[in-house]
């Protein structure tokens, strides 16, 4: 386990794959690998890479939607989205598109994926096919450090204290709608929101299954702390959340057509970049299952 945590010991050095970091606090490039011919030992070093860096991102892939959906499978099963419909000839893969002529965008704000639900999505990636000529970048924080940078009484009172995470049904209606697909009908298909709002508790420190790491779990799904009321809640809310995104912690993707990005929901947040009005934006999306935050 040594080797997956930061700043104690170096890692062990790669054999298969170039690892490259792009900040000081997450993300790496992945070089030397096509992820449509990808063989177990050198799956096993992205792996690692992985968990060390939060975040990794790939360049120059091209692959058809059953290569994509055969590497998402090596990580688990998929997470199907509760709101959205996936593409016709693959429902387990979604379709997030801009158009020139939409303002609004999809994930345009700090959230870690599926947290509304009780076993929230481990891993999200996405594959580039169209992309600006500038902008529409993706930000991430890494939550380990977010957690670490806490006082020693910050940290002792928060272990005891869970969150009450809400899902989109929450951001109302039509207007949440319109953040899936741009405020049009480009994305795969969508379906009604449940009848009743999603939600689940979850400790707001929460310890990484594969690493033992533990992480400030906290992302915009976030409604309240279990217990007490939104009003009580939202001093120290608001206060964790400023402090998860702080720069120090984050790192930003420029994506060019044929990048994947592939994070983990359990330990990073990420953010949407929208600042590309009249210019075209294609992603695949797909979400890997995880499991109970602990």
């Amino acid at each position: 386990m040594s080797q997956l945590l930061r700043n104690s010991t170096e890692p062990a050095p790669y054999e298969r794959i170039t690892v490259s970091r792009i900040a000081g606090a997450m993300g790496a490039e992945i070089g030397g690998v096509d992820l449509a011919k990808l063989d177990d030992a050198t799956f096993a070093e992205i792996h690692r890479a992985w968990l060390e860096n939060n975040v990794v991102f790939f360049r120059g892939q091209t692959m058809t939607p059953a290569q994509y959906l055969g590497f998402a499978k090596r990580w688990g099963d998929i997470h199907l989205h509760p709101y959205m419909k996936g593409m016709a000839d693959n429902p387990e893969i979604f379709e997030i598109v801009k158009t020139e002529t939409e303002t609004k965008n999809f994930g345009n704000r700090w959230h870690t994926d599926q947290q509304f639900c009780e076993e929230p999505a481990k891993a999200t990636m996405l594959y580039a096919l169209e992309t600006p000529a500038a902008g529409g970048d993706t930000m991430f924080a890494n939550l380990y450090l977010a957690y670490d940078a806490l006082s020693d009484g910050m940290k002792q009172m928060l272990s005891k204290l869970k969150t009450y995470n809400m899902g989109d049904r929450k951001y109302g209606g039509q207007g949440r709608a319109e953040r899936y697909n741009g405020g049009g009908d480009t994305m795969a298909g969508r379906v009604a929101p449940p009848k009743e709002d999603m939600n689940a508790a979850h400790p707001i420190i929460r310890t990484h299954p594969e690493t033992g790491r533990k992480a400030l779990y906290i992302g915009s799904h976030t409604d309240r702390f279990d217990g007490m009321t939104k009003e009580e809640s939202d001093p120290l809310r608001k206060y964790l959340m400023q402090h998860a995104r702080r720069p120090e912690f984050t790192c930003r993707f420029r994506w060019q057509p044929g990048s994947i990005a592939l994070w983990d929901n359990r330990c990073s947040q990420h953010y949407a970049i929208n600042d590309y009005t009249g210019q075209r934006r294609r992603m695949l999306r797909i979400t890997i299952k995880g499991d109970k935050p602990f």
